[in-house]
């Protein structure tokens, strides 16, 4: 699990640069399994190791969207309903990712912007991302990200007592992950849905 990457030894007696990369492997992991408090803990272990190198991660445009992916999902769970400055900093850094390079970075900022629209109550707003995430992960091959975004859009209608329609993207989000090969995460999905 996510926990048990986070507190393992191992991390302690790795090279810095290694952690670095052991801390954005291990948030997006725990993202990805709905630990969104142990995900944003890993952030800011990564984020402390990189002040006290004065080195950032070569990932830097990836991670930036799922730190801000993670963030999102964790007030949306604790339902904290404003963007903190933090979170407004870095879509702003998202987008200027996408000027940069819209086939990579595109998709990522329309599920980032629909889940600013969930945590807003913009029920018609966070519909209609959601579903550009889904279309432009689709277009660029970018299936787990498509699962991703089948998956968030099916919490989104869920949360909303929209039962059949969170039930077809969950549907989706399980097809997908199976596509990608992710099978625990499959079988998560299917354990933690409660439909």
């Amino acid at each position: 699990s996510g926990e048990f990457m986070i507190k393992n030894q191992f991390i302690e007696e790795c090279p810095k640069q290694m952690k670095s990369a052991f801390f954005i492997l291990s948030s997006w992991l725990a993202y990805l399994f709905g630990e969104y408090e142990l995900a944003s803990l890993a952030i800011s272990n990564r984020i402390g190791l990189e002040k006290s190198t004065h080195k950032k991660s070569g990932w830097s445009g990836i991670t930036l969207c799922y730190d801000c992916l993670i963030y999102l999902a964790f007030s949306i769970r604790t339902r904290e309903n404003g963007l903190t400055s933090e979170i407004s900093d870095m879509i702003e850094m998202v987008k200027k990712l996408v000027d940069c390079a819209p086939c990579n970075n595109h998709h990522r900022l329309l599920l980032i912007e629909a889940e600013v629209a969930h945590l807003k109550r913009e029920y018609d707003a966070a519909v209609e991302k959601y579903d550009l995430a889904i279309a432009g992960a689709k277009v660029y091959g970018f299936i787990h990200e498509q699962a991703v975004s089948n998956e968030r859009a099916g919490d989104f209608f869920l949360a909303h007592g929209k039962i059949k329609r969170a039930t077809r993207y969950y549907g989706h989000a399980i097809d997908l992950y199976g596509q990608w090969g992710a099978q625990a995460k499959v079988d998560h999905l299917c354990k933690q849905i409660p439909i």
